[in-house]
Formats: C-alpha cells, sequence, structure tokens
C-alpha cells in the first residue's frame, strides 16, 4: 500500500493532490479512496466533481473547488487531463487561464479537496506551474510496479482480505498477468472470491480460473515449440481459432514475439542487462525477463529465418493466396522441425 493511501484513510487530507502515471489500478483506487474518506452517501451527489482539462478551461475547475459545499463539509474537484502541465499537445486546443491556478495554488480554500489526474509518464518540469503544483500538493505516482513490487502489492491485498497464497502461485499469477498491475489485481480479486471459504489460493485455482490474454497464449505457443511439444502448440493454436481470433492477428503477435526475441538477442550480445534492453525497447521489463529466457533456445540464425517465414505468410495472407489458417500451422510444424535440427 502505498503510505499516501494511507494519510487519506486516517483522514489526514491536504487540499491538493496529484496523481500522476499511467497505471490505472493506482489512479482509479486513489481516486476511490478520496471519495469514501471525504464524502459521505448522498454528498457525493451534490459535493464531488468530475472534470476533464481536455473539455474545460482550468479556471472552470477553479471555480468549482471555490464554491461552497452543499449540504456537506468538503467538496472534492476531480481534474484529469492536464496537458497543459506537460510537453503534449492537447487536441481540443482549450484556452487555459493558469493565473488562475497559480493564485489557487497559492491559497488553497479548507472547505475543497482538489485532484489532478495526470495518466502521463511525467510532467514538463521547466513550468513554472508545474515546479508550484508539485510543491504545494501531495504526489502520488501511478507508475508501473517491477516483479518485486508487484508482489508486494498482491501480498498487501491478500493480507488485508486474510487471505494465503503460496510464492508459487503469486508468480504464476504476475506471469499469467504479464506483469501487468491492474490486471493481476483484477484477476485476483476474482481468485479471492472464489477461494473465500477456504481463504487459500492454489497454484491450480490460478491454472484454472486466470484468463490469459491472446499475448499470454502467444507467449505459451512458443514455450510449447520450446519444448519440442508441437501438440500443445497446436492445442492452443486450435483454441484460439476457435474463440474466433483472426489468423493474421495471431500471426502478427507471433511475429512481435518473434522481433523482441531477436531484439533482445542482439541487445544481450552489445552487453546491456535486461532492465536497460527493456528501457531501449520500451517493453515492460517482466516480458523482457521471460522473453529473454525463450531467445536462448534459438540461434540468432534462426530468428531471422522464422522472421522472413512470417513476413512471407503476413504477405500471403494479405494477398490472398491459399488457407489462413494453414499456414500458420504449417509455420509450426516447420519452426518444430528447425528447432529439432539444432538439438
Amino acid at each position: 500500500m502505498l503510505p499516501e493511501w494511507k494519510q487519506i484513510r486516517s483522514k489526514k487530507i491536504t487540499p491538493v493532490y496529484l496523481i500522476i502515471g499511467t497505471e490505472d489500478y493506482i489512479i482509479n483506487e486513489t481516486k476511490q479512496l478520496l471519495i469514501d474518506n471525504i464524502l459521505e452517501g448522498e454528498e457525493v451527489e451534490f459535493n464531488y466533481a468530475n472534470l476533464d482539462l481536455e473539455e474545460m478551461p482550468i479556471e472552470v475547475v477553479v471555480q468549482e473547488a471555490e464554491s461552497m459545499p452543499f449540504f456537506g463539509d468538503k467538496r472534492l474537484v476531480m481534474a484529469n487531463n492536464p496537458l497543459f502541465l506537460t510537453t503534449e499537445k492537447s487536441k481540443n486546443k482549450v484556452e487555459h487561464d493558469t493565473a488562475k491556478l497559480e493564485a489557487y495554488l497559492n491559497e488553497p480554500v479548507d472547505y475543497s479537496v482538489l485532484c489532478f489526474v495526470a495518466r502521463v509518464e511525467k510532467l514538463d518540469e521547466r513550468k513554472k506551474l508545474t515546479k508550484l503544483l508539485k510543491k504545494t500538493a501531495t504526489v502520488i505516482e501511478a507508475k508501473r510496479p517491477n516483479e518485486n513490487e508487484l508482489k508486494k502489492w498482491i501480498e498487501a491485498k491478500l493480507s488485508e482480505n486474510n487471505m494465503q497464497m503460496s510464492q508459487e502461485a503469486i508468480t504464476r499469477l504476475i506471469e499469467l498477468t504479464s506483469g501487468q498491475l491492474t490486471t493481476a489485481m483484477n484477476e485476483l480479486q476474482k481468485l479471492m472470491l472464489y477461494c473465500f471459504d477456504s481463504k487459500e489460493i492454489t497454484i491450480q485455482d490460478v491454472e484454472s480460473l486466470v484468463v490469459r490474454s491472446l499475448e499470454q497464449n502467444i507467449f505459451l505457443l512458443l514455450d510449447k515449440m520450446i519444448a519440442m511439444d508441437i501438440g500443445g502448440a497446436l492445442r492452443i493454436y486450435y483454441d484460439l481459432l476457435k474463440q474466433k481470433e483472426e489468423p493474421i492477428k495471431i500471426l502478427a503477435l507471433i511475429s512481435s514475439q518473434f522481433r523482441l526475441l531477436n531484439q533482445l538477442k542482439v541487445l544481450e550480445q552489445q552487453g546491456y542487462s535486461q532492465q536497460q534492453a527493456a528501457t531501449k525497447l520500451k517493453v515492460h521489463p517482466f516480458r523482457v525477463k521471460l522473453a529473454s529466457k525463450q531467445a536462448k533456445n534459438f540461434t540468432e540464425l534462426q530468428l531471422n529465418q522464422a522472421l522472413k517465414r512470417l513476413a512471407e505468410i503476413d504477405l500471403e495472407m494479405k494477398t490472398g493466396f491459399g488457407d489462413k489458417e494453414q499456414k500458420l500451422e504449417w509455420f509450426l510444424f516447420e519452426l518444430q522441425d528447425n528447432r529439432q535440427k539444432r538439438v
């Protein structure tokens, strides 16, 4: 749990908050915590404003914050998408009188809480207003956690609900949700409801209940190929077809994964660490960690040959040459044959 969350739950509320980052779970949980701990019952209807700064100017937000609460002691104003604090360009070109916000930040009213929600990696630190906001606000970082941090998030949620889960099961949950906090916490909520009576979540529960994304199924398909399990790989492929996934979409994801393996192979040869590779490729570190293991099972030549063949299949599919489903099926057999030649 974030230290700022503890402060909010203890009713130690500050006049201004700034949520910055792209992790939906942290953003949504923070917003709900503020609502639950500032407003009561029907007060939400009268004293809560959720505004979009892409649609209206900042002076309207300030006006909302300065308005007296109705049937309550506090007002809560959410100000979403403050792109004028970033280097990004606004699509709607709303004109903001930032002097009004500057004046408010210097003297915020004591009966309102103003929360800015910036779904960006960072603000423009060169701007005077950004510096003032970060100085006066309680800043909550909604950044993607690394694997160890994600484990702590899961363990904290389990403890909060008096649930037990082995480290093996936690690791598997992280793998099946590709190290994504929001997805992992949503799946964990489902697991806790299912295992409410036993108070224990097993790895079998994780395997049977956690929904695999298309990307995760592609990753598992390649894992089966690496293990020389052509039958297992084909079962995953046929299941995807039964789920009405388009062969060309499956092809695109397989190609994307092979490109990642090839890029990692090159970067590792150049001495890049996994973290450095993740930063350079702009890929989640957990995905890089898993892909790095897969890359070790292919030579650079095999990866290049696979990418060349995938490009050929892509062209054939787009020009209507042959059966799309069968082309990917044959690619799996070809890949298996090339893997066997290496052993």
